[in-house]
């Protein structure tokens, strides 16, 4: 079980690290760097991996891990980390980039004019 669950964790370092590109020593501070970048319910099976890691390896806490809900929380992670598409994050945020400095020469144009048409130049 012990190696089941470290291969687990393995596999979720690297989806993270891979599409989110959220990059940390251990699950835990993966986890916490990503934030809001998970949803709540994600983050919440997540959190719950990175803690039975630490039970998992004491022999008599091991006990206290629910495997079946080990299993479906590590389903959950892995497949809403699947689901992330790192080329169209890439072009949303691109793309997010260069409306917000449009939008902010496009009202600083309309300022410009205001200024204008108020002092009698145009």
């Amino acid at each position: 079980m012990g190696k089941d669950v470290h291969q687990q964790v393995t596999e979720l370092r690297v989806l993270l690290d891979e599409k989110l590109g959220v990059r940390g020593r251990t699950l835990a501070i993966q986890i916490r760097k990503a934030g809001r970048l998970l949803p709540r319910h994600v983050r919440r099976d997540a959190t719950y991996i990175a803690q039975s890691v630490a039970l998992t390896d004491n022999p008599k806490l091991a006990r206290m891990v629910d495997n079946a809900k080990l299993q479906r929380a590590h389903a959950n992670v892995v497949a809403y980390l699947n689901s992330i598409n790192v080329t169209e994050r890439r072009v949303t945020a691109a793309l997010n980039l260069a409306a917000s400095i449009a939008f902010a020469l496009l009202v600083t144009a309309v300022l410009v004019l205001f200024v204008l048409v108020q002092r009698g130049f145009v």
